[in-house]
């Protein structure tokens, strides 16, 4: 255990703590009479300091708890009471801003928020949550410079950078996104969500070849990735690349055989490569998942 630092400096005047063992009674082997109160004593506070953290830890557990099985008022109370026992416990103050913004109570968690950064003005995670909270509230460039500054905090927080792209993206600063992808993988060169959105994002510019190689990153990260299959197989009928469309579509399609638009697109790309027939099946399936369809209606009676 990890003593106060006022504790630390008792040890050090009485002379428990040095360079040497401690002094002992030749005669006996023991510890003279007052180095034996002193550790007594000392061993007492080291104990209740012990105990005291080990309670307070099961209290916070307790509030974590209730936060996981959706009681956010419960765990809202616990996490107040505990901050009015330790007022400078970040942890607690990010947990307490968690629980409001779950509950909605946006306001109340970026002051929560805020607090546990008074308290540890290098928490990465809570500048990043403020950023969502703020988001959420429709503060757009205040969510854009939380998001920077959790990164300047932290280069290496890559799950920042790509929050950030995406609401530059609700912003249609598409550009500025692809950056912010990049940014991600450059600090974290496995950061799979960084790859597949920086591939959608450069479909929206039109860079189909660098989206499609996104994606094929995103497949040698995680093979069993089904949107990467899905927006390959979009990418490839743009392309006119049917074959290469439609090996992708079944490929999604035997990770999520529910996705009626896969289904959908499915029916498009064999309809255009003249199997008419495959293509009516496709149909089917997607109206199966989704009979209020329309499209999926017209494609069909089409055939």
């Amino acid at each position: 255990m990890k003593f106060p630092l006022s504790l630390q400096r008792y040890i050090k005047q009485c002379g428990l703590v040095t360079k040497r063992a401690p002094t002992f009674d030749r005669a006996s082997m023991r510890l003279t009479g007052k180095q034996t109160l002193l550790l007594g004593g000392l061993g007492a506070i080291a104990v209740a300091l012990f105990a005291g953290r080990a309670a307070y830890n099961a209290f916070i557990d307790r509030g974590v708890e209730l936060e996981q099985q959706g009681k956010l008022g419960e765990a809202i109370a616990v996490y107040q009471k505990a901050l009015r026992i330790n007022p400078t416990d970040a942890f607690t103050a990010f947990n307490l801003g968690s629980a409001f913004e779950k509950q909605g109570q946006l306001t109340e968690a970026i002051a929560s928020y805020r607090k546990a950064i008074q308290l540890d003005e290098r928490y990465t995670f809570a500048y990043n949550s403020i950023g969502f909270a703020l988001e959420k509230q429709g503060k757009n460039d205040d969510a854009i410079a939380a998001y920077q500054k959790a990164v300047a905090f932290n280069p290496g927080y890559a799950f920042a950078y790509t929050c950030m792209g995406d609401l530059l993206i609700k912003q249609q600063k598409v550009a500025a996104a692809i950056v912010a992808y990049r940014q991600a993988i450059q600090a974290d060169p496995k950061h799979i969500l960084a790859y597949s959105h920086l591939g959608l994002a450069l479909k929206q510019q039109g860079n189909l070849t660098g989206a499609i190689a996104a994606h094929r990153q995103v497949i040698q990260l995680d093979s069993d990735y089904t949107a990467a299959y899905r927006e390959l197989g979009s990418l490839f009928a743009i392309q006119g690349k049917l074959a290469d469309a439609i090996a992708n579509y079944r490929k999604a399609l035997q990770l999520n055989p529910k996705s009626a638009s896969t289904h959908y697109n499915l029916g498009l790309a064999l309809e255009r490569q003249g199997q008419r027939q495959a293509a009516v099946v496709a149909y089917r399936q997607a109206i199966a998942l989704t009979p209020s369809n329309l499209a999926y209606q017209r494609a069909l009676k089409r055939l």
